[in-house]
């Protein structure tokens, strides 16, 4: 997983395997820790926190790419926005679904969620200590 940059710029390449490789660790880590220091349903709440992470990702990405692949046709919609709009809604009602039934601790599945932004942060540091070298 090393970084790539791009000849003409020589700007970081994203990586789409590297962030999904990096989600899963933490997802992992969490679920682990979440069994040792919870029980079996608060590990549970991660790992399907974790899966709405995934979901939540794949969905951004999708909608970035229609967005752009629209200006670049040039294409106008009447609400550009609306993906990214509805994304937020439908995992906000899938959250509250969860909170109201009270099927998994609500804690469980937002630490599950937060593993886009730690493996993120996780690649950020990499990209840092790996240009000192």
């Amino acid at each position: 997983m090393g970084v790539q940059t791009d000849p003409e710029t020589g700007i970081r390449v994203y990586s789409r395997a590297r962030i999904f490789a990096l989600m899963a660790v933490a997802i992992a880590a969490a679920a682990v820790a979440g069994l040792i220091f919870g029980n079996v349903r608060f590990c549970v709440g991660i790992v399907v926190g974790g899966l709405l992470s995934v979901v939540n990702f794949v969905w951004l990405e999708s909608s970035t790419k229609g967005l752009f692949a629209q200006q670049a046709e040039g294409r106008r919609s009447i609400f550009p926005a609306a993906r990214f709009i509805l994304r937020y809604l439908a995992l906000g009602l899938v959250l509250w679904g969860i909170y109201r039934i009270d099927v998994l601790p609500i804690a469980a599945v937002l630490i599950g969620l937060s593993a886009f932004a730690v493996a993120v942060v996780l690649d950020g540091f990499n990209s840092i200590f790996k240009s000192r070298r």
